[in-house]
């Protein structure tokens, strides 16, 4: 069985129902010990005066003292150990559970501020920063870019929980593993849908099987030939014009130079994601020996549709 299918579920209209602290345990206390007959006067209720609280004459009895005193505590829901680190953690964003010598954290909302992110890998020790990027559909769910220090070569790794479902379909969530002990401090790219028009942030060659020009080798070739297959596809392209080095080994690219006018006859080396419906050719004014992009020619690939 996949250990990531016992992650266990922690749902925002549960997190109500989680006092675990000692202040939340004491507020509790403090209502379960309150005659019932009071509780219909503001005054007696904890917290009355900073805000507005309606209510109704009701009969009020043990269990319903606790459903308000549940309904009180109400933000971020986390296992308290009593010494160390929460063993879990869940706030609106993310959660994460200690399984099997790793911290699986499941991403709840994959457009929330990242900052919710790092928060819960803090609360659990682990200082990790993780931002949700958006890629080109093939590497949602995949780390796109790791950096950090004195890890203990401890393994990171993303993926779909359950394993093989498609992310983005209902039932199908992004995860990120972290094996504990991961010292230092780590930050982290981790691939989402792209919403309607946003830039990827990973930009992989459109040719690719799965990619937008699949099956089309584009290196090489006139921009004026790359764009007739762009415009059959029913596709849009955009340019990134390159300055390739003395002899193709490598390039640069001028900020100066983005808005010129590309010529039919200009270069095209490669072609890359680069939104939705659309893909960023880079081009070159002049010929050169070799592929600037690789240093040679492209390397093979599966280009198949």
């Amino acid at each position: 069985m996949n250990e990531l299918s016992d992650l266990a579920r922690v749902r925002d209209e549960e997190l109500a129902g989680r006092a675990s602290g000692a202040g939340a345990r004491a507020l509790l206390a403090s209502v379960t010990a309150t005659d019932p007959a009071d509780l219909l006067d503001p005054a007696t209720v904890p917290g009355a005066g900073r805000g507005r609280l309606r209510t109704r004459p009701m009969v009020v009895g043990t269990l319903a003292a606790a459903a308000l005193a549940a309904a009180i505590v109400i933000g971020p829901s986390f296992v308290d150990t009593g010494s160390g680190p929460a063993t879990s953690y869940a706030n609106s964003a993310i959660e994460i559970e200690r399984r099997g010598g790793s911290w699986i954290a499941k991403v709840r909302d994959p457009f929330a501020d990242h900052a919710l992110y790092g928060e819960a890998f803090r609360a659990v020790g682990v200082d990790l920063d993780m931002e949700l990027v958006p890629v080109t559909p093939d590497r949602v769910g995949e780390i796109v870019q790791f950096g950090g220090q004195d890890t203990n070569d401890k393994a990171i790794g993303g993926g779909a929980e359950p394993e093989g479902c498609t992310i983005g379909q209902e039932g199908c969530f992004m995860v990120v593993s972290v094996e504990e002990g991961f010292t230092g401090h780590g930050t982290l790219k981790f691939g989402r849908p792209a919403r309607p028009g946003e830039v990827y942030q990973s930009h992989g060659p459109a040719t690719r099987k799965g990619g937008m020009l699949a099956g089309v080798r584009v290196d090489e070739r006139p921009v004026r030939e790359v764009l007739a297959e762009v415009r059959r596809r029913g596709l849009k392209a955009v340019f990134q014009i390159i300055e390739p080095n003395p002899g193709g080994d490598g390039y640069g690219m001028n900020p100066a130079r983005q808005s010129e006018k590309v010529g039919g006859d200009w270069i095209v080396w490669e072609a890359e994601a680069h939104q939705e419906g659309v893909v960023r050719l880079l081009v070159s004014e002049k010929r050169v020996a070799k592929n600037p992009v690789y240093g040679g020619p492209k390397p093979r690939q599966d280009t198949s549709e």
